[in-house]
């Protein structure tokens, strides 16, 4: 009989296996043998079942090739065995006690219970500007309390809630889809200052762009479905101002938070860069939804 597991940690590996040594020393999955550790990774990242395989309760989950870190989650989710799932990626390491926070998290008044990103101290401009773009809004300091919106990239879900929307989870677990469904059904998410996660990006900049351009798009797909033509053209035209927009959002929380303005300077090229991949992926959504 295999024995109960008390958690499952879901790891999307995208272009990041050379993290996964740091990874691996801050999780200690030997000291947790009631919890399994599944790692998601496509041939993009061929060393991973190499470097995992010495814990017993690490295993690889093989991906489609071209597979999205909210597709290898889906894929982990399908067959993680513990009733609360814990994700995150590769490009965060997580804080050595980050398991046993996970373990001692109250999972029965909400569905989704996030943590912090903190960005690595000896990242350059062009990583600085994916965590203002990815994590500013989870960025420390923070208070615990409940929220609207955790990031996936450092959070722990119970499994029923997300297998209660199969209809979402074909596409992968894209987590904005899920919140709101979340929240359609009065149920709030919760933001924990304990859960600590430092995101140390290593994608290539053709890399992160591809991806800003497919996450773009599958959230002009899931937004789209809940509008009228009217609006969904509307927004078709507004596209192309959507990068200033939510530059000038960055903006305004990176000076409100202002821990790391310094940082801001050097990098709005990138994010200009970055935030033009998220608009044409997003009017691309807007465009192609009849084709979904």
């Amino acid at each position: 009989m295999k024995n109960k597991r008390l958690l499952s940690v879901i790891i999307g590996v995208q272009y990041a296996q050379d993290n996964l040594d740091a990874i691996l020393r801050n999780l200690n999955p030997a000291a947790y043998p009631e919890v399994e550790f599944l790692f998601c990774a496509t041939d993009a990242d061929p060393n991973t079942s190499g470097i995992i395989s010495v814990f017993n309760n690490c295993r690889m989950i093989t991906c489609k090739k071209g597979r999205l870190i909210p597709e290898m989650w889906g894929d982990g989710i399908r067959v993680a065995q513990a009733h609360n799932v814990a994700l995150t990626t590769a490009h965060c390491i997580p804080a050595p006690d980050w398991v046993d926070k996970l373990l001692s998290t109250n999972m029965q008044e909400y569905p989704g219970v996030g943590g912090i990103i903190e960005n690595d101290i000896a990242s350059n401009a062009r990583d600085w500007a994916i965590f203002f773009l990815r994590y500013i809004s989870f960025s420390p300091p923070q208070k615990s309390r409940e929220i609207n919106e955790i990031a996936a990239d450092n959070a722990v879900y119970r499994r029923e809630d997300i297998l209660e929307n199969g209809d979402l989870l074909e596409k992968g677990f894209w987590e904005p889809s899920f919140h709101s469904r979340f929240r359609k059904k009065n149920m709030t998410l919760f933001l924990s200052s304990d859960l600590v996660a430092i995101h140390r990006n290593l994608y290539t900049t053709g890399q992160f762009f591809k991806q800003r351009l497919a996450h773009g798009k599958e959230f002009g797909l899931a937004r789209v479905t809940e509008i009228s033509m009217v609006k969904r053209l509307i927004l078709i035209l507004l596209s192309p101002a959507l990068p200033v927009l939510f530059l000038k959002k960055i903006i305004v929380s990176v000076n409100r938070d202002g821990v790391h303005k310094s940082k801001l300077p050097k990098a709005i090229p990138w994010l200009l860069v970055f935030l033009l991949a998220w608009g044409l992926g997003e009017a691309r959504g807007y465009l192609s939804v009849n084709k979904r």
